[in-house]
């Protein structure tokens, strides 16, 4: 038990984002996915495909918040060395095992995250819209990336097969930025949509929100854990709807 409190306690030194409530729900979760993965008979090429796409759409992600946050007078994720490309420097250990484990087990909806980018949110100026630009940067960005990807998708359609490895990239490029760009707009902290929530909001939905941030990551878990299927089945309605508008002619499933 000694050993087991000296692991927790060397893990908390390491990731103090995480209290022991946190760490809990995220143990819970990984041994419930690990326990799934005896069910999945092989490692698909779209797995990994959509792994890689996953960890650079995080990445861009997070460069854009600490960017953003650079232009409004916070050098804290500069300093920090984060205003990078390198996915290295963005990766979560809990963050990027998770949707490995999800992607093994066969659950309906992916979910993982990058080591939140440093932002001093005092250093804003001005405050208000800073902290909302900050928050929308990234999603604003996933959202690019995108539309990018459908239209390299609609372009490079007419030359290339739906099996080429490039189109599957493009895909995966489209969906899981499209995916992460509207997960992030649920408004609860410390999701995305929380803070820009916060940035426009008035002292009581403040204090509301300061009171529940701590139960944030609890509440995000239970929303995709008990509402998977609708969750998913509300996504691929929406990604068919932009692949219709344009003109591209893919089945989605899950």
């Amino acid at each position: 038990m000694k050993k087991l409190k000296d692991y927790y306690d060397r893990f908390k030194s390491l990731n103090p984002q995480y209290s022991g409530i946190k760490l809990g729900i995220i143990v819970a979760v990984i041994i419930y996915f690990v326990a799934k993965i005896f069910f999945v008979v092989e490692i698909s090429s779209s797995m990994i495909i959509s792994l890689a796409v996953f960890v650079v759409s995080m990445t861009f992600h997070e460069v854009a918040h600490g960017y953003v946050a650079y232009k409004f007078g916070d050098d804290t994720a500069k300093r920090a060395g984060r205003i990078t490309l390198n996915p290295l420097k963005h990766l979560d250990l809990t963050g990027i095992i998770l949707p490995i484990l999800i992607l093994l087990s066969g659950f309906k909806f992916l979910v993982g995250w990058a080591k939140p980018v440093p932002v001093n949110f005092d250093n804003l100026n001005p405050p208000r819209r800073g902290l909302f630009c900050v928050a929308i940067a990234g999603i604003v960005v996933n959202f690019i990336i995108s539309a990018i990807s459908l239209v390299l998708l609609k372009v490079m359609g007419q030359y290339l097969d739906a099996e080429n490895i490039f189109m599957t990239i493009f895909l995966y490029a489209y969906l899981i930025n499209l995916l992460l760009g509207l997960f992030n707009l649920i408004p609860i902290t410390p999701l995305d949509g929380g803070r820009i929530i916060y940035s426009f909001s008035g002292k009581k939905v403040m204090e509301f929100y300061n009171k529940i941030e701590k139960y944030g990551i609890l509440i995000i878990f239970a929303i995709v854990y008990l509402g998977s299927t609708v969750l998913a089945q509300g996504f691929l309605t929406i990604a068919d709807f932009f692949l219709k508008l344009a003109g591209i002619n893919i089945a989605l499933t899950f």
